[in-house]
């Protein structure tokens, strides 16, 4: 069964990538909303001919659409959602869609309170390699978690467009943490204990960090650092997600050099135990299925979990990825 799709926020880095995902999903664009910019002013040519509305509110209320797919600030994104669970719309989200948990609480509550699903796009988390990593620790492969290493390094300011919202403090709040979601998942181990610094940018005109490093500790009491910042040329990563147990340790770089979602990634695995003496260190290729959208192949794995959530084939885990 296709659902409609009344798509929210149009000046959004992975608005295009996300249009290609619903592309290859039972989901059909049928209006939007944007309360500055329209298809036309953009160049979304594939959705001009569509209807568009200046208030989100009002395409609720006007247009029939069974999922309102957000785009939008930090800031924007709380109350949007409310207003759809209101009317019984399900809702996929850009992440982390608001600029602090505190804003973000009345939605947590507000789901609880409705058949509606909202799904925040955490799409890492149906990556096979995550996926593999989460089984690992399941099945005992690192024992127990005693540490982990984190790096999201990305390329400079001067290559992004800092005129956009994402860069402004208010309408953000914050600019380049990343992995805090995916590691706790992976582990099923919420970080408890926090020490950070972030400096603010240079950058004219940017008001949020762009470079930061903490400390972590996890309720187990496993201990590791992330390191975040923008200091590579253009179209460049180097990152890393690398978790140690008194058993194994596993080492992977998420978004290779230049980032894509076809090609192939590699997990290190390095183990202790009896079974993994003949080799205990292994590398282990995974090569993408090349699908144009957001994450891929994967991605659409994701997406797919959602719409199954919203027809309730499934239970409806995707509320769990709002805390």
């Amino acid at each position: 069964m296709t659902m409609n799709i009344g798509y929210v926020g149009l000046n959004h880095h992975h608005r295009d990538p996300y249009l290609d995902s619903i592309d290859r999903l039972p989901l059909t664009v049928t209006a939007v909303a944007d309360r500055e910019h329209t298809p036309s002013s953009l160049g979304i040519d594939r959705l001009a001919a569509l209807p568009h509305y200046s208030d989100p509110i009002e395409l609720f209320d006007d247009a029939e659409i069974d999922v309102v797919w957000l785009t939008l600030s930090n800031r924007s994104t709380p109350t949007i959602i409310e207003q759809a669970l209101d009317r019984g719309i399900h809702v996929f989200t850009e992440k982390p869609a608001a600029r602090t948990a505190n804003d973000l609480q009345p939605v947590v509550e507000a789901a609880r309170d409705t058949d509606s699903v909202v799904g925040v796009s955490y799409a890492w988390r149906t990556n096979p390699v995550s996926e593999q990593l989460q089984q690992l620790r399941r099945e005992g492969f690192f024992g127990t978690v005693r540490g982990f290493d984190l790096r999201f390094v990305a390329s400079q300011l001067a290559a992004r467009d800092t005129d956009h919202y994402l860069f402004n403090r208010d309408a953000s709040r914050g600019g380049i943490l990343q992995w805090l979601d995916l590691l706790p998942w992976i582990l099923d181990d919420p970080i408890a204990r926090v020490c950070a610094n972030a400096a603010g940018s240079d950058t004219p005109g940017v008001d949020i960090e762009d470079r930061a490093t903490l400390q972590l500790e996890t309720c187990s009491g496993a201990v590791g650092t992330l390191t975040c910042g923008y200091f590579l040329r253009a179209g460049r990563y180097d990152t890393n997600i690398g978790i140690y147990g008194d058993d194994g340790h596993s080492r992977w770089d998420p978004m290779g050099e230049t980032f894509g979602f076809d090609g192939e990634t590699t997990l290190e695995l390095d183990s202790s135990g009896a079974e993994w003496q003949g080799a205990a260190h292994r590398r282990i290729t995974h090569e993408y299925q090349p699908t144009p959208g957001y994450g891929g192949r994967w991605g659409l794995s994701f997406m797919e979990q959602f719409l199954d959530a919203c027809r309730g084939t499934v239970l409806r885990p995707l509320i769990s990825m709002m805390h």
